[in-house]
Parts: C-alpha cells; sequence; structure tokens
C-alpha cells in the first residue's frame, strides 16, 4: 500500500469515527403524550457522495489529477518508468564503448597481419638461406595466414556475443533487484503505519467509552427528568441543553484527540516516507555500482581476448581431434631452432605494440564508465526532486479532505440534532430502520455554492 492509500484509508475511517460521535449513547424515547422523537434511531450518511458535492471537490480532484501526473509509479512496487532521454544517452555511451572496441579490434587486427607479413617474409628469408627442403616460404605464410584468420575471426565473435548477452542479462538483474527492493520497503513502511493507525484508533475508543462512562450517571440523571409528566417545558428545554452539553463536551475531547493523532500519523507518515526514499536511493546506488562493475569486468575480459587472439603459426596439426599450432617438426633442426626464435621475437614485438592500442582503449572505456556514473547520477537526482513534488501535494491533498470532512461533519451533526436522531454512521450498507441523512445534507452542502 503506498503512502497516500494509507493517508485515504485513515481519512475515511476517521471521518466514520467522526460521524458515530455525533452521540455517544443513543437517547431513549421521550415519554410525551404530544409527539414521539427519533432517539435510539441510527442514521446514515453516503460520505462520499457528499464530498463530491462539496464546493472544494474540484480543487481536490486537481490535487489527485496532478498526483498522478507526477507519480511514475502509482501501481506500486512496479518500477518507474525511466527517462527517454537517459535512455538514449545510454545508448549513445554504449554505442562509443562499441565503437571503441571496434576500432581497437581493427587496428589490433592490421597490426597482427603486418607482424605475420613480417615474420613470414623472415621465415621465407632463413629457408632461403638454408636450403632446406620442406614447405616453401609462400606455403608456411599461407597456412600462417588462414590460421590466425580463422582464430581471430571466431573468438571476436563469439566474445562480441557473450558480451551482448551478459549485459542484457545484467539490465535486467538489476531491474529485478530494484522492483524487489522497492517492494519490500513499501510494505514495511505500510506494516509500521498500519499498527500506529491502529493503536491510536483504539486509544480514541478507549478514550471515547471512558468519557461516556464517567458521565453516565450524570446523563442518567437528566434523563431521568426528561421521563418525568410533570416537568415544564422550560424545565424540559433546560435539562436536553445540559444533556447536549454533555455530547459536545465528549465529542469535543474525542475530536482534540483524533486531531493530535492525525498530527502524529502525518509524522510519521512523512518520517517513513523519507526513510524509505533515502534506503531505496543507496540500495539502487549499491546495485548500480555492482553492474557498472561486473560490466567493467567483462568488458576487460573481452579486452584480453581480443588482444590475445590469434598468433603467427608455422604449421598447422591435429592431434586428438584439436587442432595445434607448431613449427614443422620436418625441418632441420638448426632452421627449425632459427624459425622458432624468429616467432618468438615476432610475438613479442607485437605483444609490446598491441600493449599500447590495449591502454589507449582502457583509457577510452574507462571515460565512458565515469560518464555512465555521473548519467544515473542526474536522473536518481531528478527522481527524487520529483518524490518531494509528490509528498507536497499529497500533503495540500490531505489537508483538503480533512477541511472537506470537517464541515461535512458539522453539517450532518446539526441536522442529526434537529431530527432528534442520536447516532450516525458513514458509508455502511443501510441499516434496519435506519434514517438516509444523505438527502438533507446534499441541499446543506449544494447550499455553500451560492
Amino acid at each position: 500500500m503506498t503512502a497516500s492509500a494509507c493517508g485515504g484509508t485513515l481519512r475515511r475511517l476517521a471521518a466514520a469515527a467522526a460521524l458515530a460521535g455525533v452521540a455517544g449513547c443513543a437517547h431513549p424515547p421521550a415519554q410525551t403524550g404530544s409527539t414521539g422523537t427519533n432517539a435510539g434511531v441510527i442514521g446514515y450518511v453516503h460520505m462520499d457522495e457528499l464530498v463530491q458535492k462539496h464546493p472544494l471537490y474540484d480543487q481536490l480532484a486537481r490535487y489527485d489529477r496532478s498526483i498522478q501526473a507526477f507519480d511514475l509509479s502509482t501501481t506500486t512496487p512496479q518500477v518507474a518508468s525511466r527517462d527517454p532521454q537517459v535512455l538514449a544517452r545510454e545508448k549513445e555511451l554504449e554505442k562509443e564503448l562499441n565503437d571503441a572496441a571496434n576500432r581497437t579490434k581493427a587496428l589490433l587486427d592490421q597490426k597482427q597481419r603486418e607482424y605475420q607479413d613480417q615474420e613470414a617474409a623472415a621465415i621465407a628469408a632463413a629457408m632461403r638461406g638454408a636450403g632446406a627442403g620442406g614447405p616453401s616460404a609462400a606455403q608456411i605464410a599461407g597456412n600462417l595466414n588462414a590460421t590466425a584468420q580463422q582464430q581471430e575471426a571466431g573468438v571476436a565473435t563469439q566474445a562480441q556475443h557473450d558480451l551482448d548477452a551478459y549485459r542484457k542479462t545484467l539490465a535486467k538483474q538489476q531491474n529485478a533487484q530494484i522492483a524487489a527492493a522497492q517492494k519490500a520497503l513499501a510494505e514495511r513502511a505500510d506494516r509500521t503505519y498500519r499498527a500506529r493507525a491502529d493503536e491510536l484508533q483504539s486509544k480514541e475508543s478507549a478514550l471515547s467509552l471512558r468519557l461516556a462512562s464517567d458521565d453516565a450517571a450524570q446523563r442518567l440523571a437528566l434523563r431521568t427528568r426528561l421521563s418525568s409528566l410533570a416537568l415544564d417545558d422550560t424545565a424540559r428545554d433546560d435539562v436536553q441543553k445540559q444533556l447536549a452539553a454533555l455530547d459536545r463536551k465528549e465529542a469535543d475531547a474525542v475530536a482534540a484527540q483524533r486531531n493530535r493523532d492525525q498530527q502524529s500519523l502525518a509524522a510519521l507518515q512523512s518520517q517513513l516516507h523519507d526513510e524509505v526514499q533515502h534506503e531505496l536511493n543507496a540500495q539502487v546506488a549499491a546495485i548500480q555500482k555492482r553492474s557498472l562493475g561486473s560490466l567493467a569486468q567483462r568488458q576487460q575480459t573481452l579486452s584480453k581476448q581480443v588482444a590475445t587472439v590469434g598468433g603467427p603459426v608455422v604449421q598447422t596439426t591435429t592431434a586428438g581431434g584439436k587442432m595445434q599450432q607448431q613449427i614443422n617438426p620436418n625441418l632441420p633442426p638448426a632452421l627449425r631452432a632459427r624459425i622458432e626464435q624468429l616467432h618468438s621475437d615476432y610475438q613479442k614485438r607485437f605483444q609490446d605494440d598491441a600493449k599500447t592500442t590495449i591502454a589507449d582503449f582502457q583509457k577510452t572505456r574507462a571515460d565512458l564508465s565515469r560518464r555512465y556514473q555521473e548519467l544515473h547520477g542526474v536522473n536518481l537526482a531528478a527522481d527524487q526532486d520529483a518524490q518531494a513534488q509528490i509528498a507536497s501535494l499529497h500533503k495540500k491533498r490531505d489537508d483538503l479532505y480533512d477541511q472537506i470532512v470537517a464541515q461535512i461533519d458539522r453539517e450532518v451533526r446539526l441536522i442529526a440534532q434537529q431530527r432528534g436522531i442520536s447516532i450516525v454512521v458513514n458509508n455502511v450498507a443501510a441499516p434496519a430502520g435506519g434514517v438516509d441523512l444523505t438527502p438533507d445534507a446534499l441541499k446543506d452542502i449544494e447550499s455553500l455554492h451560492e
């Protein structure tokens, strides 16, 4: 249940309690020979209908529409929709990262081909100088290029596929974690609020019962006097005024306690809202930090795969169903040692040259990660500002609703007293023998428009 839902439920309960307190106890019917009264009859009103006819209802509806327009998560605990501009900026950052990775990969490919060509030329020269038989330099170079290209294409494609799948999985996990955290915090705040509201309502009921009990003797004495047929009209009016004063005193005491309780609940609601928002922000920041760390780690793994893919090969053989790269064993030992040395030298030179290219890519990735974090920081600040606006609108709406209900309550009290009805309930099924005071109350409320 959201904070606004809690407030709305509490105010409907408060309105019902206020109307039920028009008179603490039902009056016994007066035993007169002339005119009967409605003492002991239960009156009822439809509070929702009366509120909708109040002159200030249009303003109340405007508050509701404004809250709905601000609140992007009315179906709590669903995660609020993300800003399209932020999503577009994220896509731009992802595109920049992919472009940087592609440029790095292309540059490494170019460097690898250059070193492979240089190595092939050096091997060919070594073989010509040694006058060795076996595969020609062109064949060795061809084997080297074909094997390197196959490995490079397979590793790079698989690595990019894995990164894309991991990014999607990471986004789903992040949204699920945020939704779960939001739901848990909202439910915890709702339980705290409802427990406090129930406690205060019980105390109000106990206070009403205690006041009625304290005045029971005096009220009984006054009603006993009213039952006397010898009582003249002046004395009867005086006794009725005393009974009404007792009712007002009890109702005022309960109303004062209720106002204090409403202030206490409003403070609790504000406190719970701040606590939930603060804790949710902390959890969202932690979840995003973990996601960024995981993504950066996976990107680093991809960079290593791109940096080490392929490699110069002199000859390709198959053993145990797996392809292996090695120097042709048919070459003379001296020539084979020379080729191995050339292979090692060019491999080291390529790796040293590639380190610079990879370092540039890592700097670019670090810069994009920093901009990604800043982007989410701006988005989080915007969400906090929207929540503050929503809280302010909720308070104004609740204050106005309390004002409307209080005014309707006063009108219903007067109508009930005029018709001799001591008990009035609200928003319930019509009780047997009950009197519907809603039409009379509607006339009084509509007269306020004039």
